[in-house]
């Protein structure tokens, strides 16, 4: 094992991320032995196996960082990951643990749009447009992950688009 690594040196290294996520996970994997009691070294590697590709892994890793601190972050996270697989009514349950920790932050940030796009998914747009009138009247989004893009209007009308033709999938 090397010198010992702080959560600075893996700020720093952030960018790995992108540019050679191998690498990063490396340090993410240094990191996490390092402090196995630490939350936010699995938080973080998270990231390194979602970008590897190995989500279940990037799973694991926010159930871990959650039993070790029952933090917003790694819900809201976890609510992305189970997304992205289409386990949407996993996900939708990630994103209410979530509201319930931080119902401040919530309502700032993009959880209500991500929530909000699950439920189109499924079909439920009465839910879906509930999530969508809670975010703020001056919201705009580029597309975040595959959510719906614009104003809140405008996603508005993406929601109702999504949830019709899960509706005729179903």
């Amino acid at each position: 094992m090397g010198e010992k690594i702080t959560h600075d040196d893996i700020d720093r290294q952030f960018n790995l991320l992108r540019s050679d996520p191998q690498k990063f996970l490396d340090l993410t994997n240094e990191f996490v032995e390092q402090r196995p009691r630490d939350a936010g070294a699995y938080f973080v590697r998270h990231q390194a196996w979602s970008q590897l590709g190995h989500p279940e892994r990037a799973l694991a890793d926010l159930d871990k960082s959650i039993e070790l601190e029952n933090r917003p972050a790694p819900h809201e996270a976890r609510g992305r990951v189970l997304q992205d697989l289409g386990r949407y009514r996993e996900a939708i349950e990630a994103y209410d643990r979530c509201e319930r920790l931080d119902p401040t932050q919530w309502k700032g940030g993009f959880g209500p749009l991500f929530r909000a796009d699950c439920h189109a998914r499924l079909g439920d747009e009465a839910a879906a447009l509930a999530d969508c009138e809670t975010m703020p009247d001056d919201h705009w989004t580029p597309g975040l992950f595959g959510a719906p893009a614009g104003t809140k209007s405008e996603v508005a009308i993406e929601l109702r688009r999504r949830a019709v033709a899960a509706r005729g999938r179903l």
